[in-house]
């Protein structure tokens, strides 16, 4: 009788340990990191989030990019009404975080995102 009980637990063990390891595969990894600009207010999209017009190179004006924000923190929120027409084409100095993790499909294909959020905005004159 302790045998069965023995290679019962030993087999649900098993089982446990390896859904474990299945999901554990399928997680997020990530690595973040933060970035404070100059950027010009682009306007906010219920679809796209908050847009932002950043000069990557500041000696060549044709370097503009625009970035969308889809978080940002409650902090950042209550400083500025970014969701305001008003705020477009104003500048602002914002902080942000990057954060770049990577995702496997169930074919085990391996592909990277970044997803970008505001800690911190402070209009400039």
């Amino acid at each position: 009788m302790k045998n069965k009980q023995f290679i019962l637990v030993f087999i649900c063990s098993i089982v446990v340990f390896s859904a474990n390891a299945l999901l554990e595969k399928k997680t997020k990894t990530q690595d973040k990191r933060k970035v404070t600009a100059t950027a010009t207010f682009d306007g906010y999209d219920a679809e796209d989030g908050y847009a932002f017009i950043i000069q990557e190179d500041e000696d060549d004006a044709e370097s503009e990019i625009t970035m969308f924000f889809t978080e940002i923190s409650e902090t950042a929120l209550k400083a500025v009404n970014l969701k305001s027409d008003e705020m477009i084409g104003k500048r602002f100095q914002i902080t942000y975080e990057i954060t770049e993790y990577e995702e496997e499909d169930d074919n085990g294909y391996v592909e990277t995102f970044e997803s970008f959020k505001i800690i911190e905005i402070k209009k400039l004159k």
